[in-house]
């Protein structure tokens, strides 16, 4: 009977070991997640730069290295709507206390509403992108805002002196514009452009003229802007719909995250895993219509996730924060680049066509629960993390599961911001 075993397990070893293409055991260094802990994690090592007892949504880094992060009004009120770090647990307001708050009957253009991000131009200045949404009626899903309130402002770097305030006309406010994420180019023009994306249900793009003010809308309730039908995204292993107490309803979020860059306006559809692209040129030609600029929009196709955060260096690499798989993307968007791909050598000149776009992962880790905002300095991409998705408002009777500190990171990728 011995002999008979040995014999056996003799013929069952060399299927497994030595047949071709034969069987493998199922475990370590055989399979890929045999184990829980096969978590597979990408890319460099995250440094952790600051730790946040509240969800920030916006961060920014300033040319002598400070952070700065915005605390959205979208849950509740919060203290202080922007922030600079003083080290890695504490904060004071920035650019002042009293800016902070809109007090009953001030001026909306002099204040902060609801500030959803902060970032940093080329040319040194520090910009916030106000919703206007007060949290009252952001908490109660009347996503309206007031007329002054729905605004960019730009601010001295060195001293925090308001340099100047740009309000989205009030025209542009109907149909519950939310405007979310901001970049400046500051070359394009006159004196510049903003570019911004208004992530509400119909969604748009908006561009301010940065000389006169004027601003103009594009893409208004197109397929391009707005958020798949009846979508569900999926959150450490979660699907994640719309609650409103035991009523369920599904993530309409349209366009969110911003980069410039090769000469093009990046965005991503939230609700979605779709990006787009689209010419900064043709955006703010006013000669052009609205159907030329949405017949001129790329789509290079979709991403595998649903993404916040966008972000641009200075080799014409486009960073996206993947919320739904714990990572952070890019792709190359000019050559040269490290593949030949569909027959185009990686040793060309010029931008890549979308056809040609490969998305890769940077980075993926357990630590990166919701990647929002993301800026490059100094080599180092910055990003903070809020665990959106277990907001009350993506979850079941409204429970806040989020549990802080929330921290954010840095890791190298050695290259600059986009300019």
């Amino acid at each position: 009977m011995l002999l008979h075993l040995l014999a056996f397990t003799g013929v069952t070893t060399a299927q497994f070991f030595d047949t071709t293409g034969g069987f493998r055991p199922f475990g370590p260094g055989y399979n890929h997640g045999a184990y829980p802990q096969d978590f597979n994690v990408v890319g460099p090592a995250l440094e952790a730069v600051h730790d946040s007892q509240s969800a920030p949504t916006g961060l920014a880094v300033d040319t002598a290295l400070n952070l700065y992060l915005t605390y959205p009004r979208n849950f509740g009120q919060t203290p202080n709507n922007v922030v600079i770090c003083t080290d890695f647990n504490n904060e004071k307001p920035w650019p002042s206390a009293e800016i902070q708050n809109c007090t009953t009957g001030q001026d909306p253009t002099t204040c902060f509403l609801n500030v959803q991000n902060v970032v940093l131009d080329s040319i040194g200045q520090l910009w916030i992108v106000d919703s206007g949404i007060p949290y009252y009626d952001a908490v109660a899903g009347m996503n309206q805002a007031i007329y002054g309130g729905a605004k960019i402002m730009s601010f001295n770097q060195t001293t925090s002196e308001l340099l100047r305030t740009y309000t989205v006309p009030q025209a542009l406010l109907a149909h519950g514009t939310n405007i979310n994420d901001l970049r400046i180019n500051n070359t394009l023009g006159t004196n510049g452009y903003a570019f911004i994306t208004d992530e509400s249900t119909n969604s748009s793009i908006l561009a301010i003229n940065l000389d006169d003010g004027s601003t103009v809308r594009r893409l208004f309730n197109t397929s391009v802007v707005r958020a798949d039908d009846k979508y569900v995204g999926s959150y450490d292993g979660n699907l994640i719909y719309g609650w409103n107490g035991t009523k369920k309803s599904f993530l309409s979020t349209g366009a969110d995250g911003i980069a410039l860059a090769s000469g093009n306006f990046y965005y991503g559809v939230l609700a979605s895993r779709r990006f787009y692209y689209v010419s900064q040129s043709l955006v703010v030609n006013t000669s052009v219509s609205d159907a030329e600029v949405l017949a001129a929009v790329q789509f290079p196709g979709q991403c595998a996730s649903e993404q916040a955060g966008f972000t641009a260096d200075d080799r014409g690499r486009v960073y996206i924060l993947a919320s739904e798989q714990n990572a952070i993307y890019y792709v190359d968007t000019a050559y040269p680049v490290n593949e030949t791909v569909n027959g185009v050598s990686g040793n060309s000149t010029g931008l890549i066509p979308a056809e040609d776009y490969v998305v890769k992962t940077l980075v993926r880790n357990g630590m990166i629960q919701h990647a929002d905002s993301a800026a490059i300095l100094d080599g180092y991409l910055y990003f903070c993390t809020n665990q959106l998705e277990l907001g009350p408002s993506r979850q079941y009777n409204n429970t806040d599961n989020r549990k802080g500190p929330f921290r954010s990171f840095r890791v190298w990728i050695g290259r600059g911001p986009a300019v």
